[in-house]
């Protein structure tokens, strides 16, 4: 017999707002580069070669060019997914998630003009599409 996948649709659908709401916060926050420490510090113990270096400038200066280039990576795929969406889904994704911090689901389906019953709807469909876009999609173990 064929087993069909179950998704959580809870899980999933928090992944989801999850990775939005991370998109949103990238869009409007800047990263802050990272200074090295210039703590000079005294060490009687004598010096021994471990084969190992220790370059702290050099991790921060990676993590400060790798960082901007993630968060602008995640902002491109969530655009990128949300982009695949009908109109519809794609307005209610953006108001709702991608465009304004405070708008609340009674908010954007008043502005959408969308009953509540219609607005869940087209939002649970659009969380599907966008999980299964970003490979998001939480199955569940039953």
């Amino acid at each position: 017999m064929m087993e069909i996948y179950k998704v959580d649709e809870e899980a999933t659908k928090a992944a989801v707002e999850k990775y939005l709401k991370q998109a949103r916060e990238y869009m409007v926050t800047e990263y802050i580069p990272e200074e090295p420490s210039v703590t000079a510090s005294y060490s009687d113990a004598p010096r021994s070669f471990t084969g190992l270096t220790s370059d702290q400038t050099g991790r921060l200066a990676q993590r400060n060019v790798d960082e901007p280039e993630r968060r602008k990576r995640h902002i491109e795929r969530a655009e990128q997914a949300v982009n695949r969406l009908g109109r519809r889904q794609q307005r209610l994704i953006r108001l709702r998630y991608l465009e304004d911090d405070d708008m609340l689901d009674f908010d954007v389906a008043q502005e959408l003009g969308f009953s509540d019953r219609h607005y869940r709807r087209i939002k649970s469909v659009a969380i599907y599409r966008l999980a299964t876009t970003l490979g998001l999609l939480v199955l569940r173990d039953d």
